[in-house]
């Protein structure tokens, strides 16, 4: 309690600062309204406590919880940003230039993550140096609202000749992709603006956010397929309104709001990590700025490899599904379309509802251990039964020369019996030759022949043991990455991990037509098991030193930083 000199001479008792103790090393007791509390106390408070206790009114934690909120819808509207096209992207890519073929389809999928790629360290480092997110979020957001324009906008390129629609396609879903890097604004910004004890949480949610809008983006697709099923033509033709470009224009108008409730008057930032250094000042008993340990780089880098296999997994997953379940099944493709969609939605469901379980197990069990044993062993589990050990044969696309012949043209040795394929539910289909083939592994993959299908039960299965393993490694990675680099401006190291994970994005499509499409099943899934294990085994020798930044006993020099010895 202290006293102002009011109007007129007149002394002012001033009780703003009744609730703040007058030292930091006071006991629970000692915590009355108004009271001195003893500096000699023994027993002082947790760290965390303190912090939150000295530094934040009920209004302003009311404020700061309300900037969280903002910083998950961000994270949601970013991922739909990319999900909303994926069902969409290649039959409309077809309807502007019939000419391209399926290997075009690759570059169109990366540019979005490619795009976040290059962005996210940039993000980051913008973000420290300018000390908040606001502006540079608004200018994403902002990015990200252009990107989905002229998405919709691309008919107006389809009569420019040569594949200029196609290139023009490349550039818009690389512009979101570079408006997707402020994620890596949304993570630092939750990691400077929560306390150890709230961060797991937080970043939980986080994810569970982005794993939602994954859910999400292509249900919305799935609706405008059915409210708009033909095209209305507006502005001399060039602006066309139909199930493609309507997805567009809907993502601009999330993008939109999204850029509303960045503006000062819902989003006020605030850095807890900034009033941690000044309580350990105050701790120390120094107006001297605190230099903080470097963080411990060799778990770091540990951290960002797991970081990179966990992602790998669920994108092979979700870039392999439809060409694996046609290869392996010979389905039609609306039946792939529709199994595979299904699939990926119940999936991001799972991962929706898990998400917030790591925080909640992080609190009652040490959360390295959630990260390796709830987490990684479900992932090695799942991505072990997904590969085939016994089963049927492949079904293989056999061919069929209308024009001249019944005959089989492909494999003239062996006898084939229509009446199996279509017994089989594997009926023909006519390519652009004029040949007719049934549905099936194509003759190409040469793998086919000698693999074992993989049972569809044993799909499902590994399939759903890895979405429940996934969440809580991707959650626990991020959470356990920000605690080791302590209370510092985390935006370049959070654009790192984000450009790891949007590298693991780029190199699945990459992977699947390198690896699956030449050596099949057995080695993708073995050297996706491999990289697992690998994951789990570095983690498991750098266990003890997976630590939060020591912030207790602030030594002031270099060196790594932790509360256990190794």
């Amino acid at each position: 309690m202290g006293g102002t000199l009011g109007k007129g001479g007149s002394w002012v008792v001033d009780h703003s600062m009744d609730e703040i103790p007058l030292s930091v090393s006071i006991g629970k007791s000692d915590l009355r309204h108004g009271s001195i509390a003893s500096v000699s106390s023994s027993d002082p408070p947790p760290y965390d406590e303190i912090t939150t206790s000295l530094y934040e009114t009920p209004k302003q934690k009311r404020a700061r919880k309300r900037s969280h909120l903002v910083a998950y819808t961000t994270m949601f509207v970013m991922s739909i940003g990319f999900s909303i096209v994926l069902s969409g992207v290649w039959p409309f890519l077809q309807k502007l230039d019939s000419t391209l073929e399926k290997d075009s389809l690759g570059l169109i999928v990366a540019a979005n993550p490619l795009g976040q790629m290059v962005a996210s360290p940039l993000m980051g480092l913008w973000g420290n140096k300018a000390g908040k997110i606001r502006f540079a979020c608004l200018s994403t957001v902002t990015f990200f609202i252009c990107g989905n324009v002229m998405y919709s906008l691309l008919y107006a390129f389809q009569d420019a000749g040569g594949r200029v629609s196609y290139w023009a396609m490349f550039v818009s879903r690389f512009i979101v992709g570079v408006s997707s890097a402020n994620v890596t604004l949304c993570r630092s910004y939750l990691a400077g603006s929560t306390t150890l004890k709230e961060r797991t949480s937080g970043i939980a949610i986080i994810a569970a956010a982005q794993s939602l809008g994954f859910v999400v983006g292509p249900g919305i697709q799935a609706v405008m397929t059915i409210l708009v099923p033909g095209e209305t033509y507006t502005a001399g033709g060039w602006i066309i309104w139909d199930k493609f470009t309507a997805c567009g224009w809907v993502a601009a108008a999330l993008g939109l709001i999204n850029f509303v409730i960045l503006t000062p008057w819902v989003f006020q930032e605030f850095n807890i990590a900034e009033k941690e250094r000044a309580l350990m000042q105050q701790r120390r008993g120094t107006d001297k700025d605190i230099k903080l340990p470097k963080p411990d780089y060799l778990p770091v880098v540990g951290i960002l490899f797991s970081f990179f296999v966990s992602i790998f997994i669920f994108v092979l997953l979700e870039t392999l599904a439809e060409p694996f379940v046609s290869d392996q099944y010979g389905w039609e493709e609306d039946k792939c379309m529709i199994v595979v969609g299904v699939s990926l939605s119940v999936g991001g469901l799972i991962a929706f509802g898990i998400f917030p379980m790591s925080g909640v197990l992080s609190k009652k069990f040490d959360e390295r251990k959630v990260m390796l044993y709830p987490g990684y062993i479900p992932l090695m589990l799942g991505t072990f039964l997904l590969i085939p050990f016994a089963g049927k044969d492949i079904p293989i696309a056999v061919c069929y020369n209308t024009t001249t012949t019944m005959e089989p043209t492909t494999f003239s040795t062996e006898s084939y019996d229509m009446a199996d394929y279509r017994n089989q539910g594997i009926l023909p289909y006519s390519d652009e030759d004029g040949e007719t083939c049934t549905l099936g592994c194509p003759e190409s993959q040469e793998w086919c022949n000698d693999v074992n299908q993989l049972p569809l039960p044993q799909l499902a299965i590994g399939y759903l043991i890895v979405m429940f393993g996934y969440p809580l490694v991707q959650s626990l990675n991020m959470a356990i990455f920000s605690k080791m680099l302590g209370p510092k401006p985390q935006g370049l190291w959070m654009g790192v991990l984000t450009a790891v994970g949007s590298l693991a994005r780029v190199l699945g499509p990459l992977f699947v037509s390198a690896v699956y499409t030449m050596l099949g099943t057995v080695w993708t899934f073995s050297i996706l098991f491999v990289g697992m294990v690998l994951a789990f085994i570095e983690l498991h020798l750098l266990y003890r030193r997976l630590v939060p930044m020591n912030l207790e006993e602030i030594q002031g020099h270099d060196g790594p930083a932790g509360k256990e010895k190794y």
